[in-house]
């Protein structure tokens, strides 16, 4: 799986990345993690808020997601 925060660089945008790329390193999801703090790519992905999760080019969630539904997103039981 591929999870891409997109977000505009503020530090909410880049805790909800550090949140899901320590998922990734305690092995709870196994997934390539990316971020983007480039406009374009909101842009380009229609999007209108920040910050954005796209787990394989799919945009899931606009926001930033509570624990549980970050854990329901990322199919985390």
């Amino acid at each position: 799986m591929k999870v891409k925060v997109l977000g505009s660089g503020c530090p909410s945008c880049k805790a909800l990345f550090e949140k899901i790329k320590k998922l990734a390193a305690e092995g709870k999801i196994n997934a390539t993690v990316e971020y983007s703090s480039d406009i374009n790519d909101l842009i380009n992905e229609g999007i209108m808020g920040s910050p954005a999760i796209l787990i394989d080019g799919k945009v899931v969630k606009v926001g930033n997601p509570s624990e549980d539904e970050l854990n329901r997103i990322l199919g985390i039981k």
